[in-house]
């Protein structure tokens, strides 16, 4: 481990590199396969083994120089991990990325135990060893966990960053932690190291920084408190990540628990349930329901469950239950009680659903469905939900969302579809309505402006919630002949605001329009129609 040269330093940077570039690939990719070929090309197990051997002889001269590679393989991984992610047209968290970003303490028993075959394939050296050494990449995760924070790092999702970054220093601790013990238990901290060290700097006589550091930790090393302090090293590296390891133990055990008594209380349902979504995570607990029955039934089962989960749990959960009647699910009910032996019970009045009730239920589902995806913070929440289906052989649920807010690119648009389009199991297309709601002026132009008013008016047609705030300027002076453009201007956004039915005037300078989910400030209070509008300045009425 002390012996060094140019041949060893080149091959092991190859590897490193070479297999930093296989498991960011492979983690984008998702391909186990992929990164378990990293595992095997990574060298960074021998510098990390090399440093448990200097803590265990007290060489300080192979701590510091193994402690320096191990550093520097750190930021070399991290940061290429978060160059090739940069240079990557797609940045999607999958599940090989989120599996190395929530260790355990088992992670780091697991970690132990490859250890022990890391020390044995390394003071065992040999053909019979191979095979342990292949076993050994494959078991403890170096590489891979550092693509994964570089990963987290290049596309700035700090909690994937974290938690890969904590499940490299679990491997590193445990490896250190084992390492150290075996090294003492095999006698190695008997071995006077000081000749080889001497042997070794003699060799490389650029390494004058290396050797005076070394010199300053080796009178550390030979004190008394020595020995101790190397090896309270190892237990304080321990201590430092036991506890969030212990948390996350305990998380997912508490997840356990919970999706368990989630999944007991939906078999308990005494209604049949057609769908169910369930998402146990950070001590919450989110579940919807899609069952057969009535409104009532929904709101029963919805106590239900809550009683369940929240004392199985100990945390109160989110539940939305739906309820879908639906008649065809009765219809082999007769035939099946004739089946039975015995005389036949008398079967309940069912009344089928009107088609109105399944229309309403259906539209609820959809609803539903879209507020948990729409983005109610950066388009506004939805004002109105229209649900249309395609003509003929076309079968795309055409769903046209009115928001007050910006309108989506067609890029998200397009992903939001999908996204409910999985949720409903059918082929969605949204269609997004956006009312402006930003001041509408003439800044822009006379044409943007009426575009602007026109469009907003057409999208919140039919919806009473949306005030039309209008400012317009004062009517010119008697005796002072009218610009044509702007009479002509006036006239458009007459014809424009016709449309709408709350829409209220006040004076100003110029034109301007706001539409508005609240009642207008500073609203003019007169009840005859406005000149300019032909509309009321209170009731709209013409």
């Amino acid at each position: 481990m002390l012996q060094r040269n140019a041949n060893e330093a080149t091959s092991y940077w190859l590897q490193l590199v070479v297999s930093i570039g296989i498991a960011t690939l492979g983690l984008v990719v998702g391909s186990a396969a992929v990164i378990i070929g990293a595992m095997l090309v990574a060298p960074l197990m021998g510098p990390i083994i090399a440093l448990a051997m200097g803590l265990a002889t007290g060489s300080p001269f192979l701590v510091l120089r193994a402690s320096a590679r191990i550093a520097l393989s750190v930021f070399v991984a991290v940061g290429g991990a978060a160059s090739i992610t940069l240079l990557l047209p797609f940045h999607e968290l999958n599940s090989e990325i989120a599996a190395r970003t929530a260790p355990t303490v088992l992670d780091l028993v697991t970690a132990g135990f490859c250890a022990l075959a890391g020390v044995y394939a390394s003071v065992r050296p040999g053909s019979d060893t191979a095979t342990t050494a292949a076993g050994t990449s494959i078991g403890i995760s170096l590489v891979p966990p550092l693509c994964a924070s570089g990963f987290g790092l290049g596309t700035s999702t700090w909690t994937v960053a974290g938690g890969a970054a904590l499940l490299f220093l679990t491997n590193l601790v445990a490896i250190i932690f084992v390492g150290t013990l075996s090294f003492l238990a095999a006698g190695f901290n008997r071995v006077d190291a000081s000749p080889l060290e001497r042997e070794e700097l003699a060799k490389n006589q650029r390494a004058v920084v290396t050797a005076a550091i070394a010199r300053r930790l080796a009178g550390m090393f030979e004190s008394k408190a020595g020995p101790a302090l190397r090896f309270l090293m190892p237990f304080v590296l321990l201590a430092v990540v036991y506890v969030p390891l212990r948390q996350a133990l305990d998380e997912v055990a508490w997840e356990v628990r919970a999706r368990a008594a989630v999944n007991a209380s939906l078999r308990r349902e005494p209604h049949k349930v057609v769908q169910s979504r369930v998402r146990v995570e950070r001590h919450e607990v989110d579940l919807l329901v899609v069952l057969v029955g009535k409104a009532s039934d929904a709101e029963a089962s919805k106590e239900r469950l809550n009683a369940d989960i929240e004392k199985a749990s100990g945390v109160v959960p989110r539940i939305e239950v739906l309820a879908i009647p639906d008649a065809a699910s009765f219809a082999g009910l007769e035939s099946s009680l004739r089946a039975t032996d015995g005389p036949l019970p008398v079967p309940p009045v069912l009344t089928p659903p009107s088609p109105g009730e399944q229309l309403e239920s259906g539209h609820a589902l959809v609803e539903s469905s879209l507020t948990r995806v729409w983005p109610a913070n950066a388009a506004g929440a939805p004002l109105a939900v229209e649900i249309s289906t395609g003509a003929g052989a076309d079968e795309t649920l055409r769903v046209r969302v009115v928001h007050l807010g910006a309108a989506l690119n067609p890029d998200s648009l397009e992903s939001l579809g999908r996204s409910l389009g999985s949720t409903l199991n059918r082929e969605v297309k949204l269609v997004d309505m956006a009312i402006p709601a930003a001041l509408l002026s003439r800044a822009e132009g006379d044409l943007k402006f009426v575009a602007d008013v026109a469009n907003g008016v057409q999208a919140c047609a039919g919806i009473a919630a949306i005030h039309l705030c209008v400012v317009q300027p004062e009517a010119p002076h008697k005796g002072r002949r009218a610009d044509p453009h702007e009479q002509e201007l006036a006239a458009t956004l007459r014809g424009i605001l016709a449309a709408h039915p709350r829409v209220t005037v006040s004076k100003g300078e110029d034109w301007m329009v706001q539409f508005l989910t609240t009642a207008c400030p500073d609203s003019t209070t007169a009840d005859a129609p406005n000149e300019a509008t032909g509309t009321s300045a209170e009731t709209g009425q013409h």
